[in-house]
């Protein structure tokens, strides 16, 4: 069966490409829809059954269950085909979501529930997005994978955008009812993966039997990684950089959580940024604002409750970073470099961390979370992954496995750790004493920032066409 060609004329996808193209378009979209489907519903859950907290010591639950998680995967990896380990990772996951559509609706009391699915939602994400990725290499020709990663990836862009506008409009639906909206959506990958795979097999360029074999071991990938990283100064640099962000989105999204769970005790309602906005321009024009946003967009915005919050505030932070996706990652990093594209989030945060040290206001911690998740999704995932361009593949593959089994998770457990023996700085009773929060932040900032600049230095320097080229 051939599908029909894409009607994008300025996209550089070629016959034989059109049908795994879109495919993998569509699987990435669901992915990160579901995940931005389910992430509001998990903060609103998580604030309202256990208390901001408690997200402390679920960080570090969750980094030590991603790393048994991922080392399993990796053993997956060596005894499974592609095709097979790629259902059977799907079919786990859509059991798994059968499950909590069956204890929501029958058992929503279970604490330990709400506790299982805050993890459970990392690891939706973790694996099915490394999934993802393996499955794409295996059928992607690596000259093929400068024209297509993009198009591809832009999936992921648009369904963090489709995943939170979808929860906002069903911000009133039962927790139950969601998950199962999930599950509905997650089944067509199963026919996605089908068809893709049947295309491949059809395809002259792609090796026979290329997805129908298992790949090598990422332990073995991750113990060459830690070598390689220990003796090459810009691996080593990625890492600081890498763990740094993973370290302060840590505390970020604790600090929001502990100052909306304050802020909603305290008041009974939350306002959302997007509402504050909204309400803002109103006040200026003496216009309806809020009441023609919410008809236009068929959101109704400024409910003020956490569900509302939540949803609103994702859908916030996935529209911005759409918009800089489409209008300012490729203008940044074209005109100005990659300097400027690695130096605008660590700057940024250093900005708004320390304003928020200095006047500890609520609205500067929405802004704080929105910009660090923003642009991590836009310009800073962009610019980090052109670090490894100039970088030989096999290299690259096992300093990822390295970074992805190791260094992510310390980084995540370290934070959530220093936050449970550091009381002063997050056992705050107000908005205002989340402030010391940024004592952990802005230093990192700092170090993140100039790393960068080294790693910016040295890629320009092994990418540059003209000069003498050397290993990173």
């Amino acid at each position: 069966m051939r599908l029909p060609r894409l009607p994008l004329p300025f996209l550089d996808v070629r016959a034989g490409e059109r049908g795994k193209t879109l495919g993998m378009f569509f699987y990435f979209l669901i992915v990160v829809a579901a995940y931005w489907f389910m992430k509001p519903l998990r903060s609103a859950l998580t604030v309202e059954q256990l208390g901001a907290d408690a997200i402390r010591e679920l960080k570090m639950i969750t980094a030590v269950v991603s790393a048994g998680v991922v080392a399993a995967y990796s053993v997956a990896l060596v005894r499974f085909s592609r095709e097979r380990l790629t259902f059977l990772v799907l079919g786990a996951f859509f059991w798994t979501l059968l499950f909590f559509w069956f204890f929501f609706r029958n058992y929503g009391t279970v604490k330990v529930v709400y506790y299982c699915f805050y993890v459970f939602l990392d690891l939706f994400m973790t694996v099915n997005v490394a999934l993802f990725w393996t499955f794409l290499a295996d059928i992607v020709r690596p000259e093929s994978a400068a024209r297509l990663y993009g198009v591809i990836g832009a999936g992921g862009v648009i369904g963090g955008v489709v995943g939170s506008y979808s929860n906002t409009v069903m911000a009133r639906v039962s927790p139950a009812d969601l998950i199962l909206y999930v599950v509905m959506a997650y089944s067509l990958l199963f026919g996605i993966v089908t068809l893709v795979a049947r295309r491949v097999r059809t395809l002259p360029h792609v090796e026979s039997g290329v997805i129908a074999r298992s790949g090598p071991s990422r332990w073995h990938d991750a113990v060459e990684g830690a070598r390689l990283v220990a003796r090459t100064p810009y691996f080593l640099g990625i890492c600081v950089v890498l763990a740094s962000y993973e370290f302060i989105s840590t505390v970020d999204d604790f600090a929001l959580h502990k100052a909306v769970d304050l802020v909603f005790r305290r008041d009974g309602r939350v306002t959302s940024l997007l509402g504050t906005v909204l309400s803002g321009l109103g006040a200026l024009t003496g216009r309806d604002v809020t009441g023609w946003f919410t008809h236009f967009a068929g959101l109704a915005v400024n409910e003020g409750s956490l569900r509302s919050f939540f949803s609103e505030f994702f859908f916030s932070v996935n529209l911005v970073a759409l918009i800089v996706q489409a209008l300012l990652t490729s203008l940044v990093v074209r005109k100005f470099g990659m300097r400027c594209a690695l130096l605008v989030l660590p700057l940024i945060v250093l900005a708004v961390s320390t304003g928020f040290l200095l006047f500890p206001a609520f609205v500067l911690m929405e802004v704080l979370f929105l910009s660090d998740n923003a642009l991590n999704y836009s310009i800073n995932q962009t610019s980090r992954e052109m670090l490894f361009v100039p970088v030989p593949r096999e290299d690259k593959y096992r300093a990822l496995a390295f970074i992805d089994m190791l260094v992510l998770r310390v980084a995540k457990a370290t934070g959530g750790f220093l936050l449970i023996v550091l009381p002063v700085l997050a056992g705050a009773s107000t908005v205002e004493g989340l402030r010391w929060c940024m004592l952990l932040t802005i230093p990192l900032a700092v170090v993140c920032a100039v790393v960068s600049i080294f790693l910016s230095a040295r890629y320009n320097t092994v990418s540059n066409p003209g000069g003498p080229r050397h290993e990173p």
